[in-house]
C-alpha cells in the first residue's frame, strides 16, 4: 500500500512540475522582475547603466502624478460606460435568443462573432468607421441630416469612440453567459407566477432577475477586471489622444515604460494599477457577502 502511494505521488508530481515550471517562468517570475524594477531607477534607453536603488521614489512620484491620476479617472470612466450598456444591452439580447423562435441559432452564432475577433482587428474595424472624412458612420449621419462628428479626433467623442467599440465587441459575451443561465432556470416559480396573473415585467424583475443575479455578478467582475486594463483599440483608435483624453492605466504605464524609457516608474503604475483593482474586487467582494448574508 505504501508502495502504491509512493509511485502515485512520484507520477502526479512529474506530471505537476512542468506546470508548475511554465507558470514560473511565465507569471511568477515577470511579476517579481517587475516589482524588481519598481524600485529601481531603470532607463532602457541605457541598459547597461547600473540600475540604482530609489526606494519608493517612484511609487510616491506615480502617486503624486497628475497624469496618473487623470488616467485613473478616465479608466473608471470607461469602466461605467462600457459595463452599463454591456449589460442593459446583454441582457435584453439574452431574453430574445433564447425565445424558441425560427432562425434564432443563426442569428445566436452570428451575434458571438465580434467576441471572437482579436481586439486590434476591432480597432482597425471602428477606425475605418469612424474616420473623419471618409468613415461610413459620418456618411450614413449625413444622409439623416446629421453633422460629421469628429469620433477621434474630438476631446469630447473620443472616448465614447472607444466605448461603443468595446461595446460592439463584448456586450455578445454578456449574451452569451446570461442565456446560458436563463436556459438552466427553473420553471416552477414562472408557473407560479403565471397562475398568480403577473404580468412579464414582474416575472422578468421578481423572478428572472433574482435568480440571474450570481451569474450576472460573475459576469461583471470578470468584464470588470477586463475593461480596467483595455488596452489594444485604445492604442489603435486614438494612441491615448487627443491630448490624454482616452488615456487609460493601460496607456499610461506603456507610455512611462516604452516612450519615455522608465521602466521603474511604469513597473511601480503597474502594481499601483494592481492595488487598486485587487482593493475593488475585495470591497465588491465584502459588499456581496452582506448582500447575500442581509437575506
Amino acid at each position: 500500500m505504501g508502495y502504491v502511494t509512493r509511485r502515485n505521488r512520484t507520477i502526479a508530481t512529474a506530471f505537476l512540475l512542468p506546470t508548475v515550471a511554465v507558470l514560473f517562468l511565465t507569471t511568477i517570475y515577470p511579476m517579481l522582475y517587475a516589482l524588481y524594477l519598481s524600485f529601481r531607477n531603470y532607463d532602457l534607453a541605457k541598459p547597461f547603466i547600473p540600475r540604482i536603488f530609489v526606494g519608493l521614489a517612484n511609487y510616491s512620484e506615480v502617486l503624486t502624478s497628475d497624469t496618473f491620476l487623470h488616467s485613473l479617472l478616465i479608466t473608471f470612466k470607461l469602466m461605467a460606460m462600457t459595463l452599463v450598456v454591456q449589460f442593459v444591452l446583454g441582457v435584453a439580447m439574452a431574453l430574445l435568443v433564447t425565445q424558441r423562435l425560427p432562425g434564432m441559432a443563426v442569428i445566436r452564432t452570428l451575434l458571438l462573432i465580434p467576441m471572437m475577433i482579436s481586439p486590434v482587428i476591432v480597432g482597425l474595424v471602428w477606425l475605418f468607421l469612424y474616420f473623419p472624412e471618409l468613415g461610413y458612420l459620418n456618411y450614413f449621419l449625413g444622409m439623416v441630416g446629421i453633422d460629421p462628428i469628429p469620433w477621434i479626433t474630438s476631446t469630447q467623442w473620443s472616448l465614447t469612440a472607444i466605448a461603443i467599440a468595446d461595446i460592439w465587441q463584448w456586450t455578445p459575451f454578456v449574451m452569451m453567459g446570461t442565456a446560458a443561465a436563463l436556459q438552466s432556470l427553473s420553471p416552477e416559480p414562472y408557473e407560479a407566477a403565471r397562475i398568480d396573473g403577473n404580468s412579464s415585467v414582474d416575472v422578468f424583475l421578481y423572478v428572472t432577475l433574482p435568480q440571474l443575479r450570481p451569474v450576472l455578478i460573475s459576469l461583471l467582475f470578470l468584464r470588470a477586471i477586463d475593461a480596467f486594463k483595455i488596452y489594444d483599440i485604445i492604442y489603435v483608435l486614438t494612441k491615448g489622444g487627443p491630448g490624454d483624453a482616452t488615456e487609460t492605466i493601460a496607456l499610461y504605464i506603456y507610455r512611462q515604460s516604452f516612450t519615455f524609457w522608465r521602466m521603474g516608474v511604469g513597473a511601480a503604475a503597474s502594481f499601483v494599477s494592481l492595488i487598486v483593482i485587487s482593493v475593488l474586487i475585495t470591497l465588491f467582494f465584502k459588499s456581496m457577502q452582506k448582500s447575500a448574508a442581509a437575506r
